[in-house]
């Protein structure tokens, strides 16, 4: 079986950008389906606690004390 990587050089490289495009919106619209993202309904906190452990920040006051400081920045 190709890689991916192959199979660009050999097949996708010479297409059209039209038709790039439209293999690309198959290929995320298939991965979608796989996912079933289009049907998962999920809250705003389990989406926070599935992204990575190393964020910017770790609190909203954190982000209020860095937009505070940026905030006073723009008048300096």
């Amino acid at each position: 079986m190709q890689n991916a990587q192959e199979i660009y050089a050999q097949k996708v490289r010479q297409l059209p950008s039209p038709e790039k495009l439209r293999l690309a919106v198959l290929i995320l619209s298939d991965l979608t389906e796989e996912e079933n993202f289009q049907n998962r309904k999920i809250s705003a906190l389990t989406l926070l606690e599935e992204l990575p452990e190393e964020r910017l920040f770790q609190t909203a006051e954190e982000v209020d004390d860095y937009l505070k400081r940026e905030r006073e920045s723009w008048e300096n």
